[in-house]
């Protein structure tokens, strides 16, 4: 495929040209991108979505960049200086975990507790298990966790 310098569709949906795309875009990405994923998500990944419009989606420069934009809209930054300990959010994450995630979470001075896994994921029950660490929370690290991190 080749991308020419310059493009005579006017529809910003479908044009893809070097002068548009090296322009400073949308806050949602790349028009003719965004509408493709979309597009694409829509009829192939999720097509059975109740909801109005079916499923969106969100441009990112990859998973870690997609986490930490997650992690910032979810999460408050605690401050051991500032805050209380109550205060201190949270989140739960397979024992063995993606690094860069675990890294991402920390600026924000979120407690992140491990959950054991086998085979198949998280353990739900038993020793070290979702059940046991929710059950035996230790609220002197913090408030419980309302998010989770894990890899499907």
């Amino acid at each position: 495929m080749t991308v020419p310098h310059a493009s005579q569709i006017t529809n910003p949906l479908q044009k893809i040209d070097l002068t548009t795309a090296l322009q400073y875009g949308t806050a949602q990405g790349y028009p003719p991108l965004y509408s493709f994923i979309r597009q694409f998500t829509r009829e192939n990944l999720h097509p059975n979505v109740p909801y109005l419009n079916g499923p969106e989606i969100i441009l990112t420069n990859g998973s870690t960049d997609g986490f930490g934009k997650t992690i910032e809209c979810l999460s408050n930054i605690w401050s051991e200086a500032r805050d209380w300990i109550r205060e201190r959010e949270g989140i739960l994450c397979e024992e063995f975990a993606y690094m860069n995630a675990i890294q991402t979470a920390a600026p924000r001075r979120l407690n992140v507790v491990p959950v054991r896994i086998d085979l198949e994921g998280m353990l739900p029950s038993g020793p070290g298990g979702l059940e046991d660490v929710l059950k035996n929370w230790d609220e002197s690290k913090g408030k419980r966790p309302h998010l989770m991190y894990t890899v499907t």
